[in-house]
């Protein structure tokens, strides 16, 4: 069985990936265009948040002892998530936890600013020099310039380095420090990358897309569906139905083929059914004449001649009873027009149809006695009466026949269960057809004409009700009816 997927849902999909397309191919570029580094991430808010941390570790570091250095540099790798270092500018480590700094990335640690002011013998800088302004945050004020900063992705697995030159020095030759910040994740607990603020930006598209697309989308759905309840109508004869050609498009263009074809097969459907049903009693006359006619040669026949005329009056009887069918079947169509609705006592109605048609068969009834239905009583009782027969003809000597009705949902009910051999599973979607036999019932000796449960199926429909039809285990076919019950 396929899985349904809403139209609305596979465009809003399309549209997520079409997203993440642009996306990549703007990643793709972007990192082109910076030489396949990630030195571009430091042009955003990650530069912007790796340049705040080293003003505040400048200003915390600068405040304290050396000795303090490192329980410093933990208690931001135990805020951030991300293992914090001091590196000299030729390379070395002076402070935090040891790592194995990957060649490509030591070059980035030497601090490139000119150094005239650094040197010890003209003058010593402080570890934080007091022209170094902080906002109210501990940060770099705004119109401060940046500090170089630089970031690399190293090895397999990647590893990711975040580094920034601070006013920092360290030691009694006073060697400016580099902060360097190392996570196995690109988004270095938040501090590189912060997802959420993209997650929230791509859900507001997703969101403002869907609303920009609802009325779309609605309409066109909301087309479809009607395009595929009148097809569906009209599968199941129908042809009344008929479709909003509102559209402008191709939907409804289709519309406007879908009702022209609805029209011209019910308009043929209704000749061919008006051509039936005159062909059906114009027959009558002749049938009638012939059996009157073939009554007059039995009283003059001879013995030798009797079983050839028995012959004929069967074959003569059983085309009364065809065309008789046929009228039934043409004349049901009509009920609604024909018949007015009334309330019904159904175990009353259902004991009526087994004494006419069931009288010496064994059925059992379960069907409360005070259980109603304002429906046509004429259409029930001859859908009733031809599902029994059926089941009396074909499954009377597999034991009982059982009918049961109940109330749910506002509609009765019934079902009539029998336990004869039952039907093929392939033919029982055609049971309802007319003039449909399966195979094991298309024998002459049976009576049967094809068009029983096709009355059925009108009498129902004409009830405003549905019938249908299910094999049973281990064997036997079960009849179910659904009526309105009001």
């Amino acid at each position: 069985m396929r899985r349904y997927i809403p139209i609305y849902v596979k465009v809003l999909g399309w549209l997520a990936v079409n997203v993440l397309v642009l996306v990549l191919l703007v990643i793709g570029f972007l990192r082109l265009q910076f030489h396949m580094s990630l030195d571009w991430m430091l042009l955003g808010p990650a530069g912007e948040r790796i340049s705040s941390i080293g003003d505040r570790v400048t200003g915390e570091l600068s405040r304290i002892p050396e000795t303090e250095w490192a329980g410093a540099l933990k208690q931001y790798e135990a805020a951030y998530g991300v293992t914090f270092a001091l590196f000299s500018r030729s390379g070395s480590q002076v402070m935090g936890a040891a790592l194995n700094v990957p060649a490509e990335l030591t070059p980035k640690l030497a601090d490139k600013r000119p150094a005239d002011d650094r040197h010890p013998s003209r003058r010593p800088p402080p570890r934080r020099p007091p022209e170094v302004a902080t906002d109210a945050a501990g940060g770099r004020p705004h119109d401060a310039p940046p500090k170089p900063r630089f970031m690399q992705r190293t090895g397999s697995p990647a590893r990711y380095w975040a580094g920034i030159h601070l006013d920092l020095t360290y030691g009694p030759d006073f060697m400016p420090l580099t902060l360097l910040m190392v996570s196995d994740s690109i988004t270095g607990g938040g501090l590189f990358i912060d997802l959420w603020p993209w997650v929230g930006l791509a859900a507001a598209c997703l969101t403002m897309s869907a609303f920009l697309w609802l009325p779309f989308v609605r309409g066109l759905t909301r087309s479809i569906n009607h395009l595929n309840s009148a097809a569906r109508n009209i599968a199941h004869g129908r042809f009344e139905q008929r479709v909003p050609e509102k559209r402008s498009d191709e939907l409804g263009e289709l519309a406007t083929s879908v009702n022209a074809m609805a029209g011209q097969l019910g308009d043929y459907v209704m000749q061919q059914r008006r051509i039936t049903a005159d062909v059906a009693h114009e027959l009558c006359s002749p049938i009638a004449r012939m059996q009157m006619a073939l009554g007059i040669v039995e009283q003059r026949s001879t013995p030798d001649q009797a079983s050839y005329l028995k012959k004929l009056d069967n074959e003569l009887q059983h085309m009364a009873k065809l065309v008789e069918e046929v009228l039934t079947f043409s004349k049901a169509e009509t009920l609604p027009e024909r018949e007015t609705a009334v309330d019904i006592h159904l175990r009353e109605l259902i004991e009526q149809v087994i004494a006419r048609e069931a009288a010496s068969a064994d059925v059992v009834i379960d069907v409360p006695a005070d259980l109603t239905l304002h429906t046509l009583p004429e259409a029930l009782d001859r859908a009733l009466g031809n599902v029994l027969r059926n089941a009396v003809r074909y499954a009377a000597q597999g034991g009982p026949i059982a009918i049961s009705a109940t109330r749910k949902n506002g509609s009765a009910i019934i079902l009539i269960a029998d336990q004869g051999p039952g039907v093929p599973p392939d033919t029982l979607p055609r049971l309802f057809e007319p003039f449909y036999r399966p195979e094991v019932a298309r024998a002459r000796h049976t009576g049967g004409s094809g068009l029983g449960l096709a009355i059925v199926k009108r009498c129902i429909e004409a009830c405003k009700g549905t019938v249908s039809a299910r094999l049973r285990e281990p064997q036997g076919l079960e009849v179910e009816i659904v009526i309105p019950s009001k």
